[in-house]
């Protein structure tokens, strides 16, 4: 769906009168694509920016439903950046629907601005500090947005009118959309396990029918047994087939007649046995199914709290526990002109920088080869010389070496090891270094923990 320009320019105007100067709370997540700014003078109404792939867009909107926030590394970026912070200025391009609006912090002057490039399939969220690319959520992975570098517009930028004007309507039901995607997400884990829940104790059934059946039929062999003891053949010799009770049974030639016959008692005795239990297994597996058709029906039919509370009685999630930036964790970090170079100087350092920051798969890792010593990440998908020969030689200083040789690949390539800080790679290059330029060791010195 394509909006109308002009109708959006004119949307964009007139709520930039309206909320410029308005202290915005900490963001709420309220599907995976789509971010709430209650304002704190009136927290019925909230600043929303939508990443939805088929209609991107920053609106205002009323909304007195109170919004339990999805959490993720996204959300914690942006409420880093963005708690309590007051909207300065509100702008759209006058070629493509591109909204820049600057934040102020409401504890300093700090001030930040804000681009979201709302383009249907491509939608990109980048944060700008000095003019410089801070933070990103983008989906459009053809855009190259290094973190340090100077924020240009898509070079295809070109004015895309469509027919759909902003209207109160338009936006409600846009709204309601997101809250209904909002719905299905948080749910989608629960529903699937009750499902499968349900399809198990089908199945489970349906295999317990199946056995009996099938320990009915088995009752026979019991009577082939019998009848092979009262027949007079010798015990000992080896039959392929024998006609009994009128149907011709085929036996183990392997086996003796009397090893045959044990194998049938065995099977009758098998049989005996799941017969037995049938009524008692069958009662379970139905009582199970009737437990989660009735926990299902219970849910489909509740209000958003009623399901929040069966999820929480049916649904424990033990959770995976993340790995937290700590003060004793955070990497070091030098700006080489626009180009960040990160780096570990211990094993959690190290740990933390390789697997649990988040950043783009395509940059570039380092580490000094066949010693122990830092992970570096240099923050580029196409760095240049000079930036992989400065980071190689943070690597030596790093590791208190003077020489060495030093690999690097991308860190995609990178996985965990076994212990803290190890890393296994692939598809790595090694370059040999014979020395330690000096404006390295003052740029080495320079640099400081990530905040």
């Amino acid at each position: 769906m394509r909006i109308s320009h002009s109708s959006y320019q004119n949307y964009i105007q007139n709520l930039a009168k309206e909320i410029e100067g308005k202290l915005l709370f900490s963001p709420i997540l309220i599907n995976n694509e789509t971010l709430l700014f209650p304002f704190a003078e009136d927290y019925k109404n909230s600043l929303v920016i939508s990443l939805n792939n088929r209609c991107p867009l920053i609106y205002k909107i009323n909304c007195d439903i109170f919004f339990k926030s999805f959490d993720n590394v996204f959300l914690q970026k942006f409420k880093k950046i963005f708690n309590r912070t007051i909207i300065t200025n509100l702008k759209l391009s006058d070629k493509d629907n591109i909204v820049s609006f600057k934040l102020q912090s409401n504890e300093s002057d700090e001030e930040r601005s804000f681009i979201a490039e709302l383009i249907p399939n491509c939608p990109n969220l980048i944060v700008l500090h000095n003019e410089k690319i801070e933070e990103t959520f983008y989906k459009n992975k053809n855009r190259d947005l290094f973190y340090g570098a100077i924020y240009k517009l898509p070079e295809t930028l070109t004015e895309l009118n469509g027919e759909q004007e902003i209207t109160e309507e338009f936006l409600e039901s846009l709204f309601k959309t997101e809250d209904e995607l909002r719905y299905k997400e948080k749910y989608a884990e629960f529903t699937k396990f009750l499902n499968n829940k349900i399809k198990s104790a089908n199945k489970k059934i349906s295999s317990i029918n199946g056995d009996l059946k099938k320990a009915e039929e088995n009752q026979k062999y019991r009577g082939f047994a019998d009848e092979i003891y009262t027949l007079g053949l010798n015990l000992r010799s080896k039959v392929e087939v024998l006609e009994l009770a009128g149907e011709t049974v085929k036996l183990d030639a392997s086996k003796t007649l009397s090893e045959n016959c044990q194998l049938f008692y065995k099977k009758a005795k098998k049989a005996k046995e799941t017969m037995r239990h049938f009524q008692t297994n069958i009662d379970n597996a139905q009582k199970s199914l009737d437990e989660y058709n009735k926990i299902l029906k219970e849910f489909e039919s509740a209000d958003e709290k009623g399901k929040d509370k069966l999820v929480e009685t049916y649904f424990p999630v033990n959770k995976k526990k993340e790995t937290q930036e700590t003060i004793f964790n955070r990497p070091w970090r030098y700006n080489l002109n626009g180009t960040y170079i990160y780096f570990g100087k211990n094993a959690s350092q190290n740990d933390y920088l390789s697997f649990v920051m988040k950043m783009d798969r395509e940059f570039l890792w380092m580490h000094i080869k066949n010693l122990s010593g830092s992970h570096l990440v240099i923050c580029s998908r196409k760095p240049t010389e000079n930036e992989i020969l400065t980071a190689a030689e943070f690597a030596l200083l790093c590791s208190h070496q003077k020489t060495g040789e030093i690999i690097y690949t991308k860190k995609k390539n990178v996985r965990r090891g076994h212990t803290l800080g190890e890393a296994i790679i692939k598809n790595q290059t090694t370059i040999k270094l014979n020395s330690i330029r000096e404006e390295t060791k003052e740029k080495f010195a320079l640099a400081k923990r990530v905040d």
